[in-house]
């Protein structure tokens, strides 16, 4: 599990599963590290940190420094864009770090593995870190990305362009994880969809018909992404073996648990129409 962007930890959906993992993170902020690095209480198979920036080929890079350091970006902040909001100030640029980036290939590389999952966090820059990961990206099974739909950083790439590189590879967009919606007044989770964190996966259809390892390794994705459905679809392309029935198993329960949230979702739905006919939720898991 390859975690770009990694001043947060690993993300919390991982972490029940950590003594499985074999986790490498990904971090070039100095402000950053020193926590990721001593943490030692996640409890991964295995753990590697790695302070270089990821770019889409080796070079030397600025990465401006912002008040609200997961606000860093090698691209600089849409400044007009952000005073429209509040707490615009996180956005501003107090100092700046030169850095020597490698790639994701390279990484691999080095590390001799190749990455199941990779997360990228990496305010703007997640186009560039993937064009740095065309060989990684044919082993990868799951990524689940941050996009923007408006520029919140100066000529940055925004969600088609990203979804395009992806779907390159065979990775499709699946869901959105979570939805950050600014309002100008405060930022109650209300107005403008300005960014979310995107999930793509490879087709389960594809994926049936690569080695048992590679099926139990995206079946064991699709749970930590809670992807019941593409569980089930995996399932009804594999032979009858045991493996299917237990994969068809486990998509039965995750697609259940998921079925039960959305009926109690549905149902505070019902009751949020009573006050306003044009409210409706909608889950994401």
């Amino acid at each position: 599990m390859l975690d770009v962007g990694a001043a947060n930890g690993a993300p919390p959906r991982w972490r029940p599963y950590a003594s499985l993992l074999e986790y490498v993170a990904v971090e070039p902020d100095s402000r950053s590290q020193e926590a990721l690095v001593h943490s030692h209480s996640e409890g991964f198979k295995s753990k590697q940190v790695i302070t270089q920036a990821l770019w889409s080929k080796p070079q030397s890079l600025t990465l401006h420094l912002c008040r609200k350091p997961m606000a860093s970006s090698v691209y600089l902040p849409n400044a007009d864009f952000a005073r429209l909001f509040p707490d615009a100030e996180r956005f501003d640029v107090v100092g700046r770090t030169e850095l020597t980036a490698t790639t994701v290939d390279s990484v691999a590389d080095l590390m001799g593995r190749a990455f199941d999952a990779l997360k990228l966090d990496v305010q703007g820059a997640e186009l560039e870190v993937l064009r740095g990961a065309t060989s990684s990206l044919r082993h990868a099974l799951f990524v689940e990305a941050e996009v923007e739909f408006v520029p919140l950083y100066l000529d940055q790439p925004l969600f088609p362009e990203v979804s395009a590189e992806l779907a390159s590879h065979g990775l499709h967009f699946n869901e959105f994880l979570s939805l950050y919606r600014w309002q100008p007044g405060q930022l109650d989770g209300t107005g403008q969809l300005v960014f979310a964190d995107a999930l793509y996966a490879r087709a389960p259809e594809e994926v049936a018909a690569a080695d048992v390892s590679v099926i139990r390794r995206y079946a064991a994705l699709a749970v930590i992404y809670s992807r019941g459905d593409l569980l089930t679809r995996l399932a009804h392309q594999m032979s009858a073996s045991p493996l299917a029935t237990n994969i068809r198993e486990v998509a039965d329960r995750v697609s259940a648990t998921t079925s039960r949230q959305q009926r109690r979702l549905a149902a505070a739905s019902r009751l949020l129409r009573l006050w306003d006919s044009s409210s409706h939720g909608h889950l994401l898991h």
